[in-house]
């Protein structure tokens, strides 16, 4: 029931909440223009949710419900650094053994890729980067963990990233962790694959804190993938929780 039990439990205290994100597709879309987001539901029939879903992301994380949802649960081993453009992002494929865990649920890595600028909005910011780390959960949900990124101090796991794009061996061990904020405060929602097929399959948590990256680290992914962000998306009937007491 994915997290339908927390929601229950939200609002009581409020008092009244495929293995991939970006899996491969036969017909090709892209960010802009006639195959750009306005037009992903006609280029085939598996991506009509892009159009009529009542459940997809990425959305404005604002006005959420405060609730107790237990701890957010990261145990991510180190890996190579062999990151890849996957013609819509910069990805680093994640090996096996590093998960998630929130919610009574556990998720498997599958792979981190950035988006520039973010998709999710924080209370109406929008921040220059945004990392998903999409994991595998059971009956082919996905739990993908956002994490914004500000300009600040550089980031050497990000660095490591684009020094080992096109590198014809992979570099040495990046630690996923050094990709992620002190803070574990979070939002959860149920949503949707940013890219099509657009399918609401996902269980987002997205880190309210953002980490800081280079000016220099933000311009090297618009240099690469300008502008692979999906507009925003209403929230309709679902309910935004965010964790606290």
């Amino acid at each position: 029931m994915r997290f339908h039990i927390i929601l229950t439990a939200a609002l009581a205290l409020a008092g009244t909440a495929s293995a991939q994100e970006h899996p491969p597709h036969a017909q090709a879309w892209t960010y802009g223009g006639a195959t750009g987001p306005e037009r992903w539901s006609e280029l085939e029939p598996a991506n009509a949710a892009c159009a009529t879903g009542q459940q997809e992301s990425p959305i404005d994380l604002t006005g959420a419900i405060t609730a107790d949802l237990g701890v957010l649960d990261i145990d991510w081993s180190p890996m190579p650094a062999a990151a890849r453009d996957t013609g819509h992002a910069i990805q680093l494929d994640a090996p096996e053994g590093s998960t998630m865990a929130v919610g009574g649920q556990t998720y498997r890595l599958l792979q981190f890729h950035v988006h520039q600028p973010a998709e999710h909005l924080l209370d109406g910011r929008r921040f220059p980067l945004e990392i998903h780390f999409v994991h595998a959960g059971p009956d082919g949900v996905l739990g993908v963990l956002g994490v914004f990124a500000g300009v600040g101090a550089t980031s050497a796991p990000l660095q490591a990233v684009i020094d080992s794009l096109g590198a014809p061996t992979a570099g040495p061990a990046l630690d996923p962790n050094g990709l992620l904020p002190a803070g574990r405060d979070f939002f959860r929602y149920e949503g949707s694959l940013t890219t099509p097929p657009c399918s609401e399959t996902v269980d987002w948590v997205v880190l309210s804190a953002p980490i800081t990256v280079s000016q220099d680290q933000v311009d090297a992914f618009e240099r690469l993938h300008p502008g692979n962000t999906r507009p925003m998306q209403p929230l309709h009937r679902r309910f935004l929780l965010r964790s606290g007491h």
